[in-house]
């Protein structure tokens, strides 16, 4: 027979809605007769099984693929559909999730997210394997000698990319990560095109606590040492709004630094244009500046290969360099040092949190802003949050200096818009 389609979802009148329960899976169908829906459906929130309770979730009104043992009693056919996105709204208040098996494969449990089937034959992590990239900490590596290679790939917008060495077999995996720091270069945001052939000298970088390392490139130039400078040749090719070299101001609408890319309202249009996509790539300062609302800009316009019209060399008005202590609005509270417990270090983001050993002892907006900020995470994350310090790699008074868990550290305090923070870090 013809199954009618579902239009509408409701809650389960049942006590049991999740994957591996027993609840009926009931759905209303309009204009027809009440009758069980051909789709059984899982519940999405954190705490789903054999209850969704009270907190199922809001479900999206779309046929899903029941993965498990399909809503038990309620007999309701298992359909092969594609599951769909769900959206869960609170967390339900019914016992873990449950341990149902389906064709997909064993299901996770994991508190506070959807769960998903695993698939069969997918790749197991094995203890100790080493990823791609990662060296023996041990390696040796001539950090003096000067070698020649290609450019094979880089990312402009992620500031990384590799090199294939002139020497075959220079480095075990055959090619060479480069960051955009190790450029030598004066363009306002280096990087390296595909193809050009570059002289580098090579860099062990100690990571995961000293148990691995990873070799990159340093001091990228041309070769004979020649900076490598690609702004010139990059605005040429461009569409500019205006007279090349006109300068226009405004101020910042929005902007997302994790993603790179914002947009500015300009004081007074130009032929007709009232707003101007920002990417960080074109703000000068050479790294991800974050650029807060209603902050004042000055820059170029041009128009793109999409005709969209975009900012280009992006400063304080007046031409001054974004920095980032002035893009963040940091403000250091004097020369007293301080001492804390380093709680975290991430490697990869390259931030840390600090326990400062007396917190009453910091100065007085610096311990404001430190509470305000736990209270927004606190709010965000539903977890206890401890007031503390934030630090960046760049706030270490050595660069190369590795923090873990439990580090004894020493620290200058500042305050920025939106949190404390601690600069000048050294181990004590």
């Amino acid at each position: 027979a013809k199954k009618a389609p579902v239009r509408e979802t409701r809650r389960a009148p049942t006590k049991a809605m999740g994957w591996g329960g027993r609840g009926r899976g009931a759905q209303q169908v309009k204009g027809g007769a009440a009758k069980l829906s051909n789709y059984a459906r899982p519940a999405v929130t954190k705490g789903a099984g054999k209850s969704a309770g009270k907190g199922a979730g809001r479900i999206q009104a779309k046929p899903v693929k029941v993965v498990g043992k399909a809503a038990g009693k309620g007999r309701a056919p298992v359909m092969k559909q594609q599951v769909v996105k769900t959206v869960a709204t609170r967390p339900a208040k019914g016992k873990a999730a449950g341990k149902g098996k389906g064709k997909g494969g064993t299901i996770k449990k994991a508190a506070g997210k959807v769960l998903k089937p695993v698939k069969k034959g997918a790749t197991k992590k094995v203890a100790g394997a080493a990823k791609p990239g990662f060296h023996d900490s041990g390696v040796e590596v001539d950090e003096v000698e000067r070698y020649s290679g290609e450019c094979v790939h880089f990312d402009k917008r992620r500031g990384f990319g590799f090199i294939q060495p002139d020497v075959e077999g220079l480095v075990p995996d055959g090619k060479v990560m480069v960051h955009w720091a190790e450029i030598t270069s004066s363009d306002k945001w280096p990087c390296l095109q595909k193809g050009s052939a570059v002289e580098f000298n090579l860099k062990k970088v100690v990571v995961k606590s000293g148990s691995a390392a990873i070799i990159r490139a340093a001091g990228v130039t041309l070769p004979g040492g020649e900076a490598i400078a690609l702004d010139g040749e990059l605005e040429e090719k461009r569409e500019p709004v205006g007279n090349r070299g006109d300068r226009y101001s405004g101020t910042i609408k929005f902007y997302d630094t994790k993603k790179g890319f914002g947009y500015v309202a300009l004081d007074t249009p130009v032929a007709g244009i009232e707003e101007a996509k920002v990417s960080r790539e074109e703000v000068l300062g050479g790294e991800a500046i974050p650029l807060a609302q209603g902050m004042a800009i000055e820059f170029g316009l041009y128009k793109n290969k999409q005709e969209k019209v975009c900012t280009c060399d992006v400063t304080l008005p007046g031409g001054e360099t974004i920095s980032r202590d002035v893009a963040e609005g940091r403000q250091y509270l004097g020369n007293k040092r301080y001492t804390g417990t380093v709680q975290w270090f991430s490697v990869k983001n390259g931030i840390g949190f600090i326990i400062p050993d007396h917190f009453t002892s910091l100065p007085k907006v610096a311990q404001q802003k430190s509470t305000e900020a736990a209270q927004r995470a606190a709010d965000k994350t539903q977890q206890e949050v401890f007031e503390g310090l934030m630090f960046h790699r760049r706030d270490k008074t050595d660069p190369a200096a590795r923090f873990g868990e439990g580090s004894k550290v020493s620290f200058n305090v500042f305050v920025d818009n939106r949190n404390a923070g601690a600069t000048n870090v050294t181990e004590s």
